[in-house]
């Protein structure tokens, strides 16, 4: 059990910090794996893009018998697809990198206070030359480009330092950490305060590059063997050997684990193209740093006083693992791919090499114990024959040769990813011609790393170059294509109106991405867009089964099917759908019920109006379906839409013709009439559009006069039938014949002679109000009689009983206003002028009354117009005497 938990006989503060230290080194493991799952997701996302278009459909219906008359109307589809954006620096990553690398530097540090004097100033010198070469200058602290900031460093760090190990040699290790996190802090706060710079942390970062390359590099290196080491425990130790001498074992799964990386060096040297899965590179690092932190203890054991486990070697050991993780983590934060690259390199033939040495080191040394089945694990730092430092300087060698073999290119991709952070750095102070050239000089020393093809992309996709863009985008996909690179490629493509070759490569990109649900719906809107519907339900639909946001392929399913498919079908899928709680799915949902002509109570999505009020594509399609669709119960809308047309005045036609809907079947019918009015009048475009709905609304209403007026001016099937209509329900059969015969003779419809079986039946439209009127006259009150002018404020029947109402309670202006109201647009009944006269002639205005006489002469029967005269005149002729007499 000492062998688990070693630290259980250090005093307890050393326990503390050894488990503090244990702690941030998982945290940096977190951090770093979490960044390697998908490198190019920490500085590209996937951005949406939202398009709006149109479809036709029937809200407005009129229905006679069997057969309704409707006109269509533009319902609003929002069709999404995803972009992947421009390379950014995850400036969190940097943050992040810049705790774990200055805890791991102070437990270095730290550590090697406590080492003699010969390997203390030795270990101090590496570090001083090291911060000479990160160029700390750059940073610019106290406004000069000299060397303030390095000479202050190298006094912080050295003083700090050489207190510890000269005054202070009984210091405790938790002490010595403390202390030079303090200096740490010092310095972060100086550059903090005082740097010239816009990005101080990311400049440290590009510039230092090589100080913690070369560390990392060396802890990589000094945990090769590890796993190695970590058979011969498996293999040898007392739960394990159960009689047998463990050396067949031992061999086996060395050769198996040195075969696969083999395997690995071959495939990533292009020297065998297996399609096989191999442990990732990143799993031997861990499971080597991991075991190292046990088999560590007995290397440094074996070098006596020169490196002390427990007040050195572990210290050391440790701060050099979360620097290694923390500068992988921030490679992989970048999507610095060439430094990855070159890192994987290095764990793979660094465990080849030293592990091929370590094995032969091991069966030389160690093949009679072996045999006499003891436990070779606890003396496998004391060879026999063949020296340690022999088995590592050979295996370095061997390292290096294979490095050679790859004619230096790990070297070349460390130098590469070296110019791509500097790129970084230019690219965020928007220094694009210094930042462009940076990334050239990578591609010179790795011309098919993705990052610098990636980078150039994005700057040339800042400048307006879409040429250069497609190049590099291209050159991205040679050696680590990635799915971001081939929606670029593809969305430059489709500006540049080079439809077939956007598909190519789109294609291209979902063969070598089966799974990517963004190129799957990206191909799906394409084919889309050339009304190839059933490829482009495919995409969209293996699209939503991938997809890490389903909401939006199920978004693009909806358009698809409400533009191909008909109400029959709809209604089918429509029952079956999967409901998103996504703003522009319910837009398109709410498109789809109007093509249903389901017009049910659905709840508002307050998320639709953004605290700014300007709309989005998404906003605007809801709002204006929703407008439209639920008209008949929410009148909320209007005023809601009104108030967003100012501060949308693209949108401001749009969101003013929705708010009639929810006006004119809810709210105020006469100022919606005249809404309409106002801009079928002024608006040429939409001229058809605008009259049409006018003229079918009138309809509604009973108003056939006006209906014709509006709907003779549009043209096309639908203002045709609508005249016939119109004039059929006015009593003009004989012209609703002839127009419906000219469009039997233009094409042999059957639907035309259901619609003239019902319209000469003599079915009429129920005319909205007759039953609340009813209501009204049996139980005649205010409210009951606001409610059925609500409903028809142009009826003359009901007009004429709520003015009769209202003249019997002396209210004469409520029943004026009403009867002025309704011959705004009823001016051809009778009934209406009769009250017009009666209320003109108790308020005295005898001229207006005697034109309200004529009226009634001229559009009512002589009987109707012999009683209104018998009551007409006796409140004229009272109306003079009253004024003789006051004269």
């Amino acid at each position: 059990m000492k062998e688990f938990f070693f630290w259980k006989v250090w005093s307890v503060s050393e326990r503390r910090m050894a488990l503090g230290a244990m702690t941030i080194l998982f945290l940096a493991i977190v951090s770093f794996v979490f960044k390697c799952i998908n490198p190019l997701d920490n500085v590209v996302r996937w951005n949406v893009i939202s398009e709006l278009s149109e479809v036709s459909s029937v809200v407005d219906i009129l229905q006679l018998g069997s057969w309704q008359y409707g006109v269509s109307t533009p319902t609003h589809l929002v069709n999404e697809s995803f972009m992947a954006s421009v390379m950014e620096v995850d400036y969190l990553t940097v943050r992040i990198f810049w705790i774990f690398a200055t805890l791991g530097l102070s437990f270095v540090l730290a550590g090697l206070t406590t080492l003699t004097r010969f390997w203390y100033l030795a270990g101090m010198v590496i570090f001083i030359l090291f911060l000479a070469f990160s160029r700390l200058e750059l940073l610019d602290v106290a406004e000069t480009d000299s060397k303030f900031l390095f000479i202050i460093t190298v006094l912080v760090y050295s003083v700090t330092t050489y207190y510890f190990h000269a005054f202070r040699p009984d210091a405790g290790i938790g002490l010595r950490i403390a202390g030079l996190l303090v200096a740490s802090g010092m310095m972060v706060f100086l550059i903090w305060t005082m740097s010239g710079v816009p990005f101080p942390a990311l400049t440290a970062a590009s510039y230092s590059f090589p100080f913690w390359l070369i560390v990392t590099v060396l802890f990589l290196l000094i945990s090769s063997t590890e796993i190695m080491a970590g058979f011969v425990w498996l293999s040898t130790s007392g739960s394990m050997r159960k009689g047998s001498t463990g050396l067949i074992n031992f061999v086996v799964i060395s050769i198996l684990y040195l075969l696969l990386l083999l395997l690995i060096y071959l495939r990533n040297t292009r020297q065998i193209d297996w399609d096989m899965t191999l442990v990732s590179p990143v799993f031997l690092a861990l499971a080597a740093g991991i075991l190292g932190i046990w088999g560590f203890r007995r290397r440094a054991d074996s070098m006596g006083s020169l490196l002390p486990f427990r007040s050195a070697g572990f210290w050391i050991y440790m701060g050099m693992f979360i620097i290694a993780a923390a500068f992988t983590g921030l490679m992989a934060g970048t999507a610095n791919d060439p430094v990855l690259e070159a890192l994987e390199d290095v764990v793979v033939q660094g465990q080849l090499a030293m592990g091929v040495l370590f094995l032969f080191y091991i069966l030389v040394n160690f093949y009679p114990l072996f045999k006499q089945k003891l436990a070779v694990h606890k003396v496998l730092y004391k060879p026999l024959r063949f020296g340690l430092t022999q088995t590592r300087l050979f295996g370095f060698a061997g390292f290096v040769i294979l490095i050679f073999i790859q004619k230096l290119l790990p070297v070349n991709q460390a130098i590469a990813g070296y110019f791509n952070g500097v790129g970084d750095l230019h690219a965020a102070t928007e220094e694009f011609t210094l930042s462009e050239q940076y990334y050239k000089l990578a591609l010179q020393r790795e011309f098919q790393n993705h990052k610098s093809n990636y980078s150039l992309a994005s700057l040339a996709i800042r400048q307006g170059d879409r040429t250069a863009a497609a190049f590099y985008f291209r050159q991205a996909l040679f050696k680590n294509p990635s799915a971001q690179a081939y929606a670029g490629l593809s969305g430059i493509l489709i500006q540049e109106n080079l439809f077939f070759d956007a598909v190519y490569s789109l294609q291209e990109g979902i063969g070598r991405f089966p799974k990517s649900g963004e190129l799957l719906n990206n191909l799906g809107m394409l084919y889309s867009k050339t009304n190839v519907a059933d490829s482009a339900y495919y995409y969209i639909e293996r699209a939503q089964a991938n997809a890490k946001r389903p909401e939006i392929p199920a978004t693009n399913l909806l358009a698809i099917l409400a533009k191909n498919t008909d109400a029959g079908l709809l209604d089918s899928l429509a029952s079956n759908t999967e409901k998103y709680n996504y703003l522009s799915w319910q837009a398109n949902w709410l498109a789809v019920q109007n093509l249903r002509q389901q017009f049910v109570k659905q709840d508002f999505n307050t998320s639709a109006v953004p605290a700014d009020s300007l709309l989005s594509v998404s906003a605007s399609a809801y709002l204006l379906n929703y407008a439209v669709n639920q008209a008949r119960s929410d009148t909320a809308s209007v005023k809601l839409l009104s108030k967003l047309a100012t501060s949308n005045p693209v949108l401001a036609k749009d969101l003013t013709w929705a708010a009639l809907y929810p006006e004119f079947y809810s709210g105020d019918k006469l100022r919606a009439l005249q809404s309409l009015t106002a801009l079928a009048s002024d608006e040429e475009e939409k001229s058809d559009q605008y009259h049409k709905v006018l003229g079918h609304w009138f309809l509604q209403l009973g108003l056939y006069e006006k209906a014709i007026e509006n709907l003779s001016v549009v043209e096309g099937l639908e203002g045709t039938i609508g005249m016939a209509v119109a004039n059929a329900l006015y009593d003009k059969k004989e012209v609703a014949v002839i127009l419906l015969d000219k469009i039997q003779e233009k094409e042999n419809n059957p639907a035309i002679e259901n619609l003239k079986q019902s319209l000469f039946s003599g079915v009429k439209p129920k005319v909205p109000g007759d039953s609340l009127l009813k209501v009204a006259l049996q139980s005649p009150t205010e409210a009951n009689f606001r409610k059925a002018i609500n409903i028809n404020p142009f009826n003359a029947q009901t007009i004429s009983a709520a003015s009769t109402y209202f003249r019997g309670k002396k209210q004469t202006d409520k029943a004026y206003n009403l009867v002025l109201n309704a011959l705004a647009y009823n001016e051809y009944d009778f009934r209406l002028w009769e009250q017009y006269a009666y209320l003109s002639l108790e308020q005295g205005l005898t001229g207006q009354a005697k034109e309200g006489e004529e009226k009634v002469k001229q559009y009512a029967t002589p009987a109707d117009y012999q009683q209104f005269v018998s009551r007409y005149q006796p409140m004229q002729a009272l109306i003079e005497k009253r004024r003789a007499e006051f004269q």
